[in-house]
Order: C-alpha cells, then structure tokens, then sequence
C-alpha cells in the first residue's frame, strides 16, 4: 500500500518559520529605519531652526556692537569736547579776570565827586571824603587768582580805608594784612609813611 502523507514535513514548516522570522526581521528594521529616517528629519529640522536664530542674534549682536561702539565713541569725543571747553573757559576768564581786577581797583582809588555816589559808598562804609591820592601801590603780583599788593600810606587811615573798600569789593576776597609798619623815606625829606603788604 501506498502512504501518502499529506502532513508538511517538518523540514518544510522549520523552512517556511525561518523564512517568516526572517521576514520579519527585515519588516523590523525598515520601520525601525523608517522611524530613525523621521526622528533624524525632524532634529535636523529643529537644528536648521536653532541655527537660524543663533544667526539671527549673531546678526543683532553685530548690530548692538556697531551702536555700542558708536556710543562710546561719542561720550570720548563729548569728554575731549568738555575739557577743551574747559581750558577756553579758563583762558577766557584769565584773560578777562585781570582787566576787571584792574578796573575795580581803579574804582577803589578815585575820588568820590557826585553826591548820589557819595550816599552809595556811604552806604557801603567807606569815607566819600577819603582823598586816595593819600596812598600809592608800589607792587601788584598775580599768580594763581590770587594777588599781592605792596604800597605806602600817609596814615594807618588811610590803609584802613584802602582795606575797607577792598572787602566792600565783589573781585577780592580773603583779604589779609601781612605787614603794616611806619617807615621813614629819605627820599622824601624823612617823610612818615605806613608800608603795607
């Protein structure tokens, strides 16, 4: 009798499961291929993304740097711009200081003739009688905005009176008396006089 066995042989079902694990395996990695084709796609899309802003602010950090150094450029030039305006204001009042100085104390030594300007310095106590011709300035030093006077007085009034008018002054301050002492001039037929400083 013939047998036919219709049963697939156990060689044959061992071959069709390997060949069914194997396709799946390769299933496996094309989706796992496929899946890190994606996940790679989008990091790189983010990285495009990041890319992009990190251009963008290099750009505006480019920009703030040009503004930056131009601010500080004009603050340099405004502190060079304060300091010659500085040293022109100095200049200008050097140059100018001295002619008030001597104009006021020019003021100082004239004979007071008008009755309004007698009751004016009058009021600001000085002697509207006071004869300056009675006092003479033998010296006059400058240096540093302050001044030094040397110069001879008939009597201790009259360089009281000098001194008097000098504080009543807006152009001198701090006034001090370094000397004051009665001397004799020959040249004078030993005349008495008071030497001030």
């Amino acid at each position: 009798m013939i047998r036919i066995n219709l049963l697939p042989s156990r060689e044959s079902v061992q071959a069709r499961a390997g060949k069914q694990f194997i396709l799946l395996v390769l299933i496996a990695l094309v989706a796992q291929g496929a899946l890190l084709f994606y996940l790679q796609s989008e990091a790189d899309a983010a990285l495009k993304q990041v890319e992009k802003k990190n251009s963008t602010i290099q750009t505006e950090i480019v920009t703030l740097k040009k503004k930056t150094d131009a601010v500080a450029a004009l603050e340099e030039e405004k502190a060079k711009l304060e300091r010659q305006k500085a040293v022109l204001t100095g200049l200008e009042e050097g140059q100018s200081g001295p002619v008030k100085v001597l104009h006021a104390m020019g003021r100082l030594l004239r004979k007071v003739e008008d009755s309004t300007e007698k009751l004016r310095v009058q009021n600001l106590g000085w002697n509207p009688d006071w004869d300056p011709t009675r006092l003479w300035i033998d010296g006059f030093v400058e240096g540093e905005r302050a001044v030094k006077l040397a110069g001879h007085a008939r009597t201790n009034e009259d360089l009281a009176e000098f001194l008097q008018r000098l504080s009543s002054s807006r152009h001198f301050v701090k006034i001090k008396l370094n000397v004051s002492e009665a001397v004799e001039i020959p040249s004078l037929n030993d005349a008495k006089m008071v030497k001030f400083d």
